[in-house]
């Protein structure tokens, strides 16, 4: 240990019972327990633009979920595509369409039993598949006597009403009981795993590949592999000072996490604040017709005017990608490119279509376009409007109290209510995609195929 290096003293460390609760393979599960099948041993996929008419024609688009059985018989990983897949497809492998409403209508039953066990303020959902639970306040409640047998409790709950299995980690912080969820339980036959201060040395220092800690990227494992540490041994031990120095607010946060500390509590309330809004897709086909690709921008912009008022937020900078077909290089040897503007603070839908189909015209020139992404940055989080002082003051009111009308009427009847024109025509994607309420990989908050009213 480097001298005058920080130290932590674990019996002045909040201790609870926190789990960390993961669905297994989600929504490859989902469609297995539909079917009648073994999550666990099915070889299934769940993958988008897949024809189940019969044809045997190879999917374009992607693997969105695999099974355990799937990811180990192909060597697969979540998000893949179909082309990883052996063609032609194994007869013993089941390949589903994404259903999200499905999905969403799991998560909220299996939320729905966690909530049997802790109140609002000890349940945090991380994700679609993920959620947090403290039970140290409520084990008494079920006669449970350790964090673990109340694991199982859930654990057998769950899989008795949904047929879905889950995997647990418990730890005294919600940190530990994320690496234990990631790391632990995924070797044990119960898969529950249980992390405590008092095994970090047999535990977290043991993890070969520091990627597989909960908030460390490849980046950023490069970055500490330049300063030699390349291990979470490592970076317990190395000089707090100079991680400090080199990473800022983060060195400090990595030290702490490779000794096991993270001091929140799920019942803190906490106010996210995103940096962007964003919205990207992968389409079904390679589009080369511009009026097409003009299409999908507008929608998306659409879409990320609708997120942006819902935020309560303003972009001030919009920002447009567009990806080529696999085999397709431009000019410059590139396979895609992007640009962004600095717009006046704006979540008006057709402003944020204006600038992006003005970037469109900077980008486009008869490429095969496979994927397009649109984002808003540098937000803002103020209910002020700022006017445009090249428009008239009248018309730009007026504009945006049309998006809030649109914005009622779909959140009480769903996004077919109110599209545009165009998204009937050739090319538009926006009425499909919003009846899989939510998507995948492409944010699809805001196009909803039912009214939330």
């Amino acid at each position: 240990m480097f001298a005058n290096n920080l130290s932590f003293d674990y019996s002045k460390e909040p201790s609870r019972d926190i789990l960390c609760i993961d669905c297994k393979s989600f929504y490859a599960s989902v469609e297995a327990v539909e079917r009648g099948l073994d999550p666990l041993t099915t070889k299934l996929v769940v993958m988008s633009y897949y024809d189940e008419t019969g044809g045997q024609s190879r999917g374009s688009g992607l693997i969105l979920a695999s099974s355990p059985a799937a990811k180990k018989a192909y060597h697969i990983s979540n998000v893949t595509r179909a082309r990883d897949l052996p063609y032609p497809y194994p007869k013993d492998l089941v390949i589903a369409q994404p259903r999200m409403r499905l999905y969403m209508e799991k998560n909220q039953e299996i939320n729905k039993i966690y909530k049997r066990y802790v109140d609002e303020a000890n349940h945090h959902v991380y994700s679609v598949d993920e959620s947090f639970l403290d039970i140290t306040d409520s084990m008494k409640l079920f006669k449970a006597s350790s964090a673990y047998e109340m694991a199982q409790k859930i654990q057998q709950e769950v899989y008795e009403e949904t047929g879905i299995y889950t995997t647990i980690g418990i730890g005294d912080n919600p940190f530990l009981a994320k690496v234990a969820l990631d790391v632990g339980a995924k070797k044990t036959s119960d898969m529950i795993a249980e992390w405590r201060y008092e095994d970090i040395p047999d535990t977290l220092w043991q993890i070969p590949d520091i990627t597989e800690v909960w908030g460390i990227g490849h980046r950023t494992a490069r970055r500490l592999k330049g300063m030699g540490i390349n291990t979470v041994y490592d970076l317990a031990h190395t000089s707090y000072p100079v991680l400090k120095d080199k990473l800022g607010v983060i060195g400090g946060q990595l030290y702490a996490h490779a000794w096991g500390i993270d001091r929140s509590f799920l019942g803190t309330p906490y106010a996210s604040k995103d940096k962007s809004i964003g919205n990207s897709q992968v389409l079904p086909r390679d589009y080369t017709n511009r009026d097409e690709i003009e299409i999908v921008v507008k929608e998306m912009a659409d879409q990320i005017g609708t997120r942006l008022r819902r935020a309560g937020a303003q972009a001030q900078v919009i920002g447009l990608g567009i990806g080529y077909s696999m085999d397709y290089v431009d000019g410059n040897g590139k396979r895609g490119v992007h640009k962004q503007m600095k717009v006046t603070a704006t979540n008006q839908s057709k402003v944020i279509a204006q600038v992006a189909l003005y970037l469109l015209s900077l980008l486009y020139d008869h490429q095969v376009v496979r994927h397009i992404s649109l984002y808003s940055g540098n937000l803002v989080y103020h209910q002020a409007v700022q006017l445009d002082l090249f428009q008239s003051s009248n018309e730009q009111v007026e504009k945006i109290k049309v998006d809030h009308i649109v914005d009622r009427i779909r959140k009480k009847y769903g996004f077919k209510s109110v599209v545009y024109a165009s998204s009937l025509q050739t090319g538009g994607r926006a009425i499909e995609r919003s009846s899989l309420v939510g998507g995948h990989a492409g944010g699809m908050a805001g196009i909803e195929g039912e009214g939330h009213g």
